[in-house]
């Protein structure tokens, strides 16, 4: 070789020495040339490699990577495209200045033209001339590419051979790409691979550092006590940030339309709450009304997302259903938001409200996308329902102080009652009347008006449950869920009959302490009331019927000045204890079963009897023959304690007490001589009568209370 080399730097024999001097002169500039261009792409892999060890930042590393490239291969442009895994698609990444407006819009898929091709390959493509003319071009009229004639296109591979991307250069005249342009490229595209993935990685590190640094910021939100309003601002603000998008909208269920199940069935409405940035016309935005079964899938598909971690993992069909019911519920449709996800808001299986994201640009949110804001939306679900449970329990806090000062009287000024009542939805200068209701179920354990009594005194209302044993609670179809704690269904109940109430007498208020509801009924349509007890006891009947539900409701006379609400609270009380259990001496134990409506004013001399059964315990003669006779009854099953009542209450006369018991009267004649057997005092002793009478009223309030 070398001897082949030295003969042929010698010069032939035909050669002059000018000529061999021009010849070596010509060599020497060509290996300078050469020299120059390997120094320069030597140079340029060194400017490469350096940007690459400067920075972890993505968008400088493309930027830098542009501009060497171009430099290089004295090429007019260059285009670096990047896989999206979940998209599925190359994102143009970075390029000249005269078009980096279209970086993170531009997008091609696999396959789709030349950086398509050369992707789902791995392969390049080099085309010195007529580049439009390629059977896998694919035009794109805002890149002016009919202005190109060259085109060289190489992937970016990483060490595992997974696709990163692809580097397309651009020429306007032919342009011949030689061995040294190809090998820099190929060299070039090596290099930033990893260089690509560790930036990648280090944003991706990034973003989840500022997301759960913005998550806690989050949680400090929801404990810092703010109202509703302004906590929900701030977690709408750091939304925008976690998601990266430009605008968060809160919706929530206008608590409003929250009815009974008479309208459970009707759609449920959607308001927006607030946004972030603030738009000056929420108030303009449509509310929007959404079916059950909409609010179903939602449920169904947000704890999808949480078991499996993506919304794709789904059915199709149900990944479609997701989404058009999410679209459907969009406040802000043909707005300049181009893209929308969005999240429902529930705590437990209750739907709060919704969460929707909206980003400017066309954007393909990522199925951790959606699992992070799902994530989010459960953590302002639960910061809103503590806002809900803490105002209901401040509000039930105001109006049991407001009761307990009506009923038990108290040191503060009338106007300062009327203040309070005002606050509450009370107009006191108006006529009230103080009602109770017991709520019952079939399922309740039989009904103890000694505990009734003893709970009274202690300033607690009666009750009649054992806590948290199962009974069926009311759906919103109306049937029963089994297994439902009493308390809740207890309070569904209240739910309804309270809302009821308000519907027929606005500006009624409630107290509500387990099975007992504490009312003060607005009379503003009927001054006197008395329309009120007929329409309580179609109300009693109506809830009966519908819910299995038993409610035995006591009713006072009409306050009509601050001084009258503690003797009205007092008589409701009264007539509610006494109406159960005189309904249950009068009709059997049955009567239990039954609703029953009671007012004050219906219990005429039983009021007294009642006390003076329940407060003196003592036993005399009187008491003493009706128990004997109660007992001869109950071993014989006979009726003769009740013929005996029948016949002093009409004042022995034997024809009118025949009548009313449906007996012959030689019956009733025998009846009487087996219970003057049975007896040491004279019945026909007119004097007795009265005594006798009241001793089996007592009687029987004992043993229907023990």
């Amino acid at each position: 070789m070398s001897s082949q080399a030295s003969t042929n730097h010698q010069p032939s024999s035909t050669e002059t020495v000018e000529q061999t001097l021009a010849r070596m002169q010509q060599e020497n500039t060509e290996l300078h040339r050469e020299l120059e261009r390997r120094t320069q792409e030597n140079a340029l892999l060194n400017e490469v490699i350096s940007t690459v060890g400067s920075t972890l930042r993505l968008d400088e590393v493309l930027r830098h990577l542009v501009d060497t490239v171009v430099r290089a291969t004295s090429c007019d442009i260059a285009f670096i495209y990047l896989y999206d895994k979940d998209k599925e698609r190359l994102v143009l990444a970075s390029t000249n200045e005269q078009h980096q407006h279209q970086i993170g819009k531009l997008s091609l898929a696999l396959g789709e033209g030349i950086a398509g091709w050369v992707a789902l390959h791995h392969k390049p493509v080099f085309l010195k001339e007529e580049a439009l003319e390629d059977p896998r071009f694919c035009y794109f009229p805002e890149l002016e590419e009919e202005k190109f004639q060259s085109i060289m296109t190489v992937p970016i591979i990483a060490k595992d051979q997974h696709l990163i991307g692809v580097i397309t250069l651009q020429a306007v005249a032919p342009h011949e790409f030689t061995d040294q342009h190809r090998t820099f490229i190929s060299n070039t595209a090596a290099l930033v691979a990893g260089a690509i993935e560790n930036a990648q990685l280090y944003e991706n590190t990034q973003r989840k550092l500022r997301i759960l640094t913005s998550l806690s910021m989050l949680s400090q939100t929801i404990s810092s006590g703010l109202y509703l309003d302004d906590m929900l601002r701030s977690l709408a603000t750091l939304t925008v940030q976690i998601m990266e998008v430009d605008l968060c909208v809160i919706m929530l269920m206008d608590q409003g339309r929250e009815r009974e199940t008479e309208v459970a069935r009707q759609p449920r409405r959607l308001t927006v709450h607030v946004t972030s940035p603030n738009l000056n016309d929420r108030a303009h935005f449509q509310p929007i009304d959404v079916e059950r079964s909409t609010l179903d899938s939602l449920r169904e598909m947000n704890e999808a997302v949480l078991h499996t971690k993506s919304v794709e993992s789904g059915t199709g069909y149900a990944v479609e259903v997701y989404r058009d019911a999410l679209e459907r519920l969009n406040p802000l449709r043909d707005s300049q938001y181009k893209s929308l996800i969005s999240a429902p808001l529930f705590a437990g299986a209750e739907q709060l409200g919704l969460i929707n994201c909206y980003s400017s640009k066309t954007r393909r949110f990522s199925a951790e996308d959606q699992t992070l804001l799902t994530t989010i939306a459960n953590q302002v679900a639960i910061a809103i329902k503590n806002s809900y449970l803490v105002n209901q329990l401040a509000q039930k806090n105001l109006v049991k102080g407001f009761f307990d000062d009506l009923m038990h009287g108290t040191t503060d000024s009338e106007d300062s009652l009327r203040q309070r009542a005002h606050f509450l939805g009370c107009d006191l200068s108006r006529p009230h009347v103080a009602i109770m209701v017991e709520i019952t179920h079939l399922d309740d354990p039989p009904y103890d008006s000694s505990q009734a009594r003893k709970a009274s005194k202690n300033g607690q209302p009666p009750r009649s449950t054992v806590p948290n044993q199962p009974t069926p609670l009311p759906a919103d179809d109306g049937t029963y869920l089994q297994g439902t704690p009493l308390q809740a269904a207890y309070r569904r109940i209240g739910g309804l009959v309270r809302r009821r109430i308000q519907d027929s007498y606005p500006g009624s208020i409630f107290y509500e302490h387990e099975n007992i509801l504490t009312c003060l009924v607005a009379l503003n349509k009927d001054p006197n009331g008395t329309r009120l007890k007929s329409w309580l006891q179609e109300l009693a009947q109506q809830m009966h019927n519908e819910y299995t539900v038993y409610l035995s409701i006591g009713l006072g006379n009409a306050c009509q000045q601050i001084n009258d609400y503690r003797q009205g609270f007092a008589e409701a009380s009264e007539a509610l204890h006494m109406g159960q259990d005189l309904r249950h001496d009068q009709e059997g134990g049955e009567a239990k079963l039954q609703p029953v409506v009671t007012h004050f004013n219906d219990l005429g001399v039983y009021r007294y009897l009642y006390k003076i059964a329940h407060m003196d315990d003592l036993r005399d003669v009187y008491q003493d023959q009706i128990a004997r006779i109660d007992s001869y009854d109950r071993r014989k099953n006979t009726d003769l304690l009740d013929t005996l009542e029948t016949y002093l209450e009409c004042a022995g006369n034997l024809t009118r007490t025949s009548d009313r018991l449906f007996v012959h009267r030689n019956t009733l004649i025998q009846r009487l001589e087996r219970l003057q057997s049975l007896c040491n005092i004279d019945l026909q002793e007119r004097a007795n009568w009265l005594t006798l009478q009241v001793a089996i009223k007592v009687y029987k309030l004992r043993t229907g209370a023990a």
